[in-house]
């Protein structure tokens, strides 16, 4: 009788086992996708390197890889990659701390396109999100950009792509107010923007992005070449109290620069406080404009530079314009508007400038730096190629502070 029951209970151990080899293969699938809950957070990096950055994309792939080792295994970093190669079609790639697979391919294109294309761009972002849900969302842009400053037809504000897998720096770009629609034509919100990209912070690109995202984390001067400490950055990125967030990355990348004894300048917005600061910011450059206040730019804090002759300084940085130039009580109420808008911001006395280095902005205090840039009209931009007097009413911030008003 005992070796009756042992053989039934050999029997039911192994119609057990079979049962649950046929569920498993039932629910296996050849194209490695993974039936996952939604994610706390997908973090997505639009890589747009078919350009002069093409070669520093693999070694930030690789740092990328380092950091997700120290994300939940139910998160998710999602890369888009476009490289300047006629070996290579655009891909995305899932990023996780498995030392077999580090870098999965999941999606691979048929076909090369432009990837500063505004349609491309949001099928890409898109899929991103629907392949990867998640309870909210980031944006890593990786790659060139202008900030506000819309060029001619084929160098525009950022993501730019050569469309001839060339190293170039000129190609296709994408003006921010058509990222803006990307932005507002996907299928989820985004609860931050990290802008690994030359001049992106400032309160003209904030300001147009002000109701797709909750934070701008930028730089308003130019980046260096390798791009963010993305071993360090990645972590910061999926932190989930946003003040933390917004300050691990910006203490990360500024302290990682280290430029002839300077560092990055960077700073994060909340886009949320943007009206209220337009408003004050409207307010002050009416009482600065109508009193005939003389401006003065020489020796303020800029962070681009027209290189074209003749060369000019462009991107003042927004506060030290206006305690220069406002009265004390006026610019103490603005300053409040914009306190409020900052949520962090990293000083230097040193950084690359865009179109040359140069650190001749005399001696930099807290009480001077901003970190964030705002396009001041002068005459003597009407003798450069590019006509930014004119450009600048293309941009929302433009009308939301009254340059009009003001004769410009």
């Amino acid at each position: 009788m005992f070796e009756i029951m042992k053989r039934k209970d050999i029997i039911r151990q192994i119609i057990i086992v079979l049962a649950g080899a046929v569920l498993t293969t039932a629910c296996s699938s050849s194209d490695k996708e993974e039936v996952t809950p939604p994610a706390k957070r997908t973090v997505m990096v639009y890589m747009a390197a078919e350009n002069s950055l093409s070669s520093y994309a693999q070694q930030d792939i690789n740092e990328m890889i380092d950091g997700v080792k120290s994300i939940s295994k139910w998160d998710n970093l999602i890369v888009f990659v476009d490289r300047a190669s006629t070996r290579e079609k655009p891909f995305i790639i899932r990023l996780r701390d498995d030392k077999n697979a580090p870098a999965d391919t999941i999606r691979k294109y048929e076909q090369d396109f432009v990837s500063s294309d505004p349609e491309r761009m949001k099928e890409v972002l898109s899929w991103m999100m629907s392949n990867y849900p998640a309870d909210d969302y980031g944006l890593v842009m990786w790659g060139h950009a202008n900030g506000w400053v819309i060029m001619d037809a084929n160098r525009r504000a950022i993501a730019v792509d050569t469309g001839n897998n060339s190293t170039s720096g000129a190609g296709v770009w994408l003006e921010v107010p058509d990222f803006r629609k990307v932005l507002e034509a996907l299928p989820h919100p985004l609860k931050f923007i990290f802008a690994d990209c030359c001049n992106v912070q400032n309160v003209e690109v904030a300001y147009e992005l002000k109701d797709v995202i909750q934070y701008l984390i930028a730089s308003p001067a130019a980046i260096p070449g390798t791009g963010a400490p993305y071993k360090m950055i990645v972590p910061d990125l999926f932190t989930y109290d946003d003040n933390q967030l917004c300050n691990k990355v910006c203490t990360d990348y500024h302290d990682i620069v280290d430029n002839e004894n300077g560092h990055l300048p960077i700073a994060a917005i909340r886009t949320s406080a943007m009206p209220q600061l337009a408003a004050a910011t409207k307010k002050i450059l009416k009482s600065i404009y109508e009193t005939n206040t003389p401006i003065n730019v020489d020796g303020l804090i800029y962070y681009y530079r027209y290189s074209y002759k003749p060369e000019e300084n462009v991107m003042y940085d927004i506060n030290d314009f206006l305690l220069r130039h406002a009265q004390e009580a006026d610019y103490q109420e603005w300053l409040t508007a914009f306190n409020a808008a900052i949520v962090c911001k990293k000083m230097s006395k040193k950084w690359e400038v865009q179109g040359g280095l140069d650190f001749d902005f005399g001696e930099i205090t807290e009480e001077r730096f901003g970190g964030v840039s705002m396009f001041i009209p002068l005459e003597r931009y009407e003798n450069t190629l590019l006509k930014y007097n004119e450009l600048i009413k293309q941009t929302a911030w433009y009308q939301a502070v009254g340059w009009s008003e003001l004769g410009w």
